[in-house]
């Protein structure tokens, strides 16, 4: 209690937090907490801000924390780690719970063998770099995949335009894709199991510290947040968020260059 007291009383007020009208703010405190990573606590130089890093850590001494981000495990667990977190992780955009001490995953939703077959034939000679986590390693040469559980597959394109286009063309019955604008501007599009997004990782993560996702606070910036945005009781937006994501949000805090998420930290963890 002591140490939660004097951690609350560093992080002074720096910017309002504004309640969005799509949904109405939780009343109790959330019991843990998902962060995103691009565009929410990573910006271009991929270097969270020492307030940010702080601010995390803290909250991490009152309850749960946890990254929740497309990148692949071996990120995940990086950042993770930066943070001082030693508890379930997100990795995969929601296919793979991770425990960042070992690296190995704690739980995984891999796609069917033949469907990640396909999709790496049709994306190989279209997108511009393709990335396969295969039992949680990342092969950038589909030839060098061994064991063929497949997490996910990331493929980057030039243009948002060029992305949709593959995401729409490979979604089905059995591969969810996903658009997602990294913290350099860059396009990727993620294709995991069917039924598999962000909102997969809050249930997963959830169940494994224990909480009911509607006391989980989440806080994000960009398109593939908006399945953990409606699964989650307590999601917060970035300040330049999508609309679709702003709309779902209780609150939304400044952006990543004003430390938005160190706000988040402050007024709904640190003092509530």
């Amino acid at each position: 209690m002591h140490v939660a007291h004097l951690t609350a009383n560093r992080w002074k007020t720096r910017s309002k937090c504004l309640i969005s009208p799509g949904r109405s703010q939780g009343s109790s405190p959330p019991k843990a907490l998902l962060i995103d990573l691009d565009g929410t606590v990573l910006p271009p130089d991929d270097l969270p801000t020492t307030a940010v890093i702080e601010a995390v850590k803290a909250a991490s001494q009152l309850i749960p924390v946890g990254v929740a981000s497309g990148r692949v495990q071996h990120e995940v667990g990086h950042y993770a780690r930066m943070f001082g977190l030693t508890g379930p992780q997100v990795a995969d955009n929601g296919a793979t719970l991770l425990d960042p001490v070992t690296g190995r995953p704690l739980s995984s939703h891999s796609l069917n063998r033949g469907d990640a077959e396909h999709v790496i034939s049709v994306l190989q000679p279209e997108a511009m770099r393709l990335l396969v986590c295969d039992e949680g390693r990342m092969v950038f040469d589909p030839a060098e995949i061994t064991h063929w559980t497949i997490s996910v597959i990331i493929s980057e394109f030039p243009t948002h335009e060029e992305a949709v286009i593959w995401a729409d063309r490979l979604q089905s019955d059995s591969v969810n894709t996903v658009v997602s604008l990294g913290n350099k501007d860059d396009w990727y599009m993620n294709c995991t199991k069917f039924g598999v997004d962000k909102g997969t990782g809050v249930r997963d993560f959830s169940r494994a510290v224990g909480i009911d996702p509607a006391d989980l606070m989440v806080i994000g910036d960009g398109w593939n947040d908006l399945p953990m945005f409606r699964a989650a009781g307590h999601p917060v937006a970035m300040q330049g968020a999508p609309d679709e994501l702003l709309a779902l949000a209780t609150a939304v805090v400044p952006g990543i260059e004003n430390d938005g998420a160190a706000v988040a930290i402050e007024k709904y963890v640190l003092n509530a």
